[in-house]
């Protein structure tokens, strides 16, 4: 009896310790965490490709939030730069915090994502540079890096569309894991693909092709330091699907 009691408190601190303290919103959309999203795809005067963003703090207390983006594809010759309460310069990765109050949102134009497509800053069409550019932004108070949650946005311009349902990439089993980490895909008929795992400093510490159109990838992560890792799915060297996992020795 005793053993099944600290047994269900061990697990009530574990799913207490992890739980999410932050999420993504747009328009009252709810983003969960590592989905992707597909900027919208018509410049504004400048030949930028900007998207205004919405963090809601979840938790009761008030929290000194960041924001950090990761670069993953770049169509050469693009900026992407992001506010985040100041706005910042394309060489900036990580915001100064700014203090989200317990159960609010932020206001509107606080958080934005800016992707500059023409390096003229013209507006005209004809400098546009067509391709499709991938970053992902996380948010995460500034006192526990580990509980960042993850929004990718593609921002495409004169590329071929983008079907998100060519690929699946299932989620990471198990989960924590401590030797290795599965992952069951399916692709279409004539790609590409690799499975890369990131840390949250984006250092990219794995990678491992995938030949056949259907199975499983299995990864060693029993060299890795424990903290939370992603694994992207390539296609054609685009980044396509994103699942987290955790590493715990």
């Amino acid at each position: 009896m005793k053993k099944s009691i600290f047994t269900l408190a061990f697990l009530a601190l574990v799913a207490f310790a992890s739980a999410q303290t932050l999420q993504f919103e747009l328009d009252g959309r709810v983003f969960a965490n590592n989905e992707v999203f597909i900027c919208p795809s018509e410049p504004n005067m400048t030949g930028e490709l900007a998207q205004e963003m919405q963090l809601r703090n979840l938790t009761n207390q008030t929290l000194s939030v960041v924001v950090m983006k990761e670069e993953i594809q770049m169509v050469p010759g693009t900026e992407n730069s992001f506010c985040w309460g100041s706005c910042y310069n394309p060489t900036v990765t990580i915001s100064r915090p700014n203090e989200l109050e317990g159960n609010s949102v932020s206001l509107a134009g606080l958080l934005s994502f800016h992707h500059q497509i023409d390096p003229t800053y013209s507006g005209d069409p004809a400098n546009f540079l067509v391709g499709t550019s991938i970053v992902r932004y996380y948010a995460y108070p500034s006192d526990d890096p580990d509980n960042a949650i993850c929004l990718e946005m593609w921002f495409a311009y004169g590329a071929e569309g983008i079907d998100e349902n060519q690929v699946v990439l299932g989620h990471a089993y198990p989960n924590p894991a401590s030797s290795v980490v599965r992952f069951n895909y399916e692709l279409p008929s004539v790609v590409n693909a690799s499975v890369s795992v990131y840390n949250l400093l984006g250092q990219e510490v794995m990678s491992q092709d995938l030949n056949s159109l259907q199975g499983q990838a299995v990864l060693s992560v029993a060299d890795l330091t424990e903290g939370i890792y992603f694994c992207n799915l390539k296609v054609d060297g685009r980044t396509v699907r994103t699942e987290k996992f955790i590493v715990r020795k």
